[in-house]
């Protein structure tokens, strides 16, 4: 069964028709068979957010945050661009992702004027390489194919279960089908699987499913490696927060964050 699975799984994520983007089984989340996994639709929202507009390329999407208001089918999906402020140096702008007209999530991005500014850089030293680290398989996934089936993980410090752990991921289909994924697009990617590879309780008692994502960035993620250097924690309100300083093999390029909703398992 995983062999044939492996032969049988898709390219993509998304594949273009017309306006609309194509859900793929990879996009499958691991609560339902029907539903997909927050990291797809959100890398959709990133690219849109980083190609609107004529001068697009002039600017970095510097932070991007998104709420997700209902499950997102594995369906055919539109993503719609609001300009809401384009200035000179800064540019916002809003997205809303549909299917059939109903609207699925809601994103606003700041888009910052790109320049040469030589000497401001102040980086820490990047962390060890993933090279050599055993791939991670994700345990919890209720179907054989899934986002887990596009991505490959590997622990560089704690395990599958710490609230505190270092994991570095890259995507191994691709977003769009035929398209090369932007550092931001990669990020995005995975930085919604944060809560699932660090986690704040116990998986087998609790479930803590975020409402939102957001991605902040200092300059372009490099590579196809992304790692998620993570803390999720959680209170007694019910309420937790995962979070992550976001580096690639150069070193940091930003955080993510995710609020999560606590529920103890019935």
């Amino acid at each position: 069964m995983a062999y044939l699975a492996r032969r049988m799984l898709p390219e993509c994520f998304f594949a273009r028709d017309g306006d609309a983007f194509v859900s793929t089984e990879l996009t499958r989340g691991p609560w339902s068979n029907e539903h997909q996994h927050g990291g797809p639709p959100s890398a959709l929202l990133a690219r849109a957010a980083e190609t609107f507009g004529d001068d697009a390329r002039a600017f970095f999407v510097a932070r991007l945050t998104i709420d997700y208001l209902r499950p997102i089918p594995i369906a055919a999906l539109k993503v719609s661009v609001e300009p809401q402020k384009l200035g000179k140096t800064a540019q916002r702008v809003s997205l809303r992702l549909t299917c059939d007209g109903e609207e699925l999530a809601r994103a606003t991005a700041l888009r910052i004027r790109r320049a040469e500014s030589r000497g401001l850089s102040t980086r820490p030293p990047p962390l060890a390489s993933p090279d050599g680290l055993p791939a991670f398989t994700f345990p919890f996934f209720r179907h054989e194919v899934g986002y887990h089936r596009g991505i490959e993980a590997r622990y560089l410090r704690g395990r599958f279960g710490d609230s505190e752990v270092a994991v570095w991921m890259r995507q191994t289909a691709e977003l769009v089908k035929g398209e090369t994924p932007s550092g931001l697009q990669r990020v995005t990617l995975v930085a919604d699987a944060e809560s699932g590879v660090c986690n704040p309780l116990d998986i087998r008692r609790f479930t803590f499913v975020n409402p939102d994502l957001t991605v902040l960035l200092d300059r372009e993620p490099v590579g196809e490696w992304v790692c998620l250097d993570a803390l999720s924690t959680a209170s007694g309100l019910g309420i937790g927060l995962a979070q992550a300083a976001v580096h690639d093999r150069h070193g940091p390029v930003g955080r993510s964050a995710q609020t999560l909703v606590v529920e103890e398992r019935g």
